[in-house]
């Protein structure tokens, strides 16, 4: 193992113990399958199909706040999970130091924050076209900090399972550093293809995604802990959650800027689409925004 990822040693001694391949993809489809269901669990408790539409659509803060939050039920019972699987605990799978990692989150989601800002606020990329809402910006405000509390649940989760887990178990049954950082993230890139409305959009999130996982993946090994690719996460997610959206998609409840409504399965989402110019700079404009995240965070926290 290359010198600067020796702190992965030590993250992954604790899953060194019965490891193999077979028991860590059972306990991933298990996962992924809380992950999945987790939100379905909440809607029961929702009075009345008003509400049910509201969480499911995501267009009210509070619903998209919901939606963020519920993954604590995941989070509880991946925790379950890998507890019965392996006989390893939360902290195991999060690093060693509880404040080592907090430290490690609050500085990478600062800077990452701060450059991901930047970029939205430098021409071309901020406001093109008419705004169909503004929301009022003390009220936006106020609802900031319980969606970044509901954001960490949801990247924390993700980063529990995928970075925590996964790139630990894959690292105690390989030593090539690119089965234990590649695998968990292409995992991690194909959960989200469904983000997607089509094959061409469903592809170009899983590349993304991959690619995020593998930055993600990286500062994890660098730093022997979770927090710096939370930081990252949390970042990406809370700017992309919060500032610029379209009305009426989900998921847009908390956003500042809202354009008009646009129906998205009026573009061509066929797989031919997903190989063309446009689609490629898309692509490469995303792929280096994800560089720059990286190089930020690893500048917070001197990695």
């Amino acid at each position: 193992m290359i010198a600067p990822y020796a702190p992965m040693q030590d993250f992954a001694r604790s899953a060194r113990d019965g490891s193999s391949l077979k028991r860590v993809l059972a306990v991933f489809i298990v996962c992924e399958l809380l992950i999945f269901f987790g939100p379905a669990l909440l809607i029961f408790l929702l009075p009345g199909e008003a509400a049910v539409n509201s969480f499911i659509q995501g267009t009210t803060p509070l619903a998209t706040v919901g939606q963020f939050a519920s993954f604590a039920i995941a989070a509880v019972g991946i925790t379950l999970t890998v507890r019965q699987a392996h006989g390893r605990g939360f902290w195991s799978m999060v690093g060693p130091s509880p404040r080592a990692v907090t430290q490690a989150t609050i500085h990478s989601a600062r800077l990452v924050g701060l450059v991901l800002l930047i970029q939205m606020i430098l021409p071309p990329a901020f406001i093109q076209g008419e705004l169909a809402e503004t929301k009022p910006l003390f009220t936006w405000l106020l609802w900031l900090p319980i969606a970044m509390a509901a954001v960490v649940i949801q990247a924390g989760t993700e980063e529990l399972l995928f970075r925590g887990y996964l790139q630990q178990q894959f690292a105690a049954l390989s030593n090539n550093r690119w089965v234990w950082l590649g695998v968990p993230s292409v995992l991690f890139g194909a959960a989200h293809y469904f983000n997607g409305y089509g094959p061409a959009d469903g592809l170009f999130y899983a590349i993304w995604a991959s690619f995020l996982g593998l930055a993600c993946a990286d500062l994890t090994a660098r730093t022997g802990n979770i927090g710096a690719a939370l930081g990252l996460h949390l970042s990406n997610n809370m700017v992309a959650l919060t500032i610029i959206g379209i009305q009426d998609w989900p998921s847009t409840g908390l956003m500042l800027f809202l354009y008009p409504y646009e129906d998205p399965y009026a573009y061509d989402h066929s797989l031919a689409n997903f190989f063309t110019v446009g689609t490629a700079l898309e692509l490469l404009v995303s792929l280096l925004t994800i560089y720059v995240m990286w190089l930020a965070a690893r500048i917070a926290v001197r990695r």
